[in-house]
């Protein structure tokens, strides 16, 4: 099941001139699990094109269910035509609370991506696994508690890895707490506190 369209969080945003092809190209790094999501940079459809700086999205939707995924680092892109080079462009993505505003300079084209370590907000996976319960949270921006759940079993597998871990063995979470939030500048969605074993 795949949920409407949401604003996703870039690791890194460029923007430059291929003035051969009289082309301005955006690019976005970004943490993501290629099995469950599917992000792109498309034009901000609530403004019409005018003179000046241009406004982009990063969007995307995250299909539920399926196999576990692994997340990494991607690179999405978009391009116009332009017969002349922009200062800048406007590219809007997830913020903490709100929809987050930034204005990415032309420059040069990004550096060829590289996989790094993993963001901060995922669980670094440990050499073995954890001797007992590990907490976890788990998040759906469309209040569902089965996209919730998987969630919470996508960041808690890297705290029991296989190999050490006994492949014949599951890891499992049991539910503690189930919140959801609306309305305001707060993010929405449905949050679930779990503990994994």
């Amino acid at each position: 099941m795949d949920k409407c369209g949401n604003l996703f969080r870039p690791e890194k945003l460029y923007a430059y001139y291929a003035a051969s092809d009289k082309h301005v190209v955006i690019v976005a790094d970004l943490w993501m699990d290629p099995f469950h999501d599917s992000v792109h940079i498309c034009p901000n459809p609530l403004v019409l094109p005018a003179p000046g700086a241009r406004e982009f999205i990063l969007e995307g939707t995250t299909r539920a269910g399926g196999p576990l995924g692994r997340v990494l680092l991607n690179r999405v892109s978009y391009s116009y035509p332009s017969d002349l080079m922009p200062k800048s462009v406007f590219v809007y993505t997830m913020g903490v609370d709100a929809p987050v505003r930034n204005e990415v300079q032309l420059d040069a084209p990004p550096p060829p991506l590289r996989q790094a370590a993993a963001p901060t907000t995922m669980p670094t996976p440990t050499t073995a696994p954890a001797s007992g319960p590990v907490e976890v949270t788990g998040f759906s921006s469309s209040y569902s508690f089965e996209e919730a759940i998987l969630d919470a079993l996508t960041k808690v597998v890297p705290f029991f890895p296989s190999p050490p871990r006994h492949p014949d063995v599951g890891v499992s979470v049991a539910v503690k707490e189930i919140s959801a939030v609306t309305g305001g500048y707060i993010r929405s969605g449905l949050t679930i506190k779990a503990t994994a074993r």
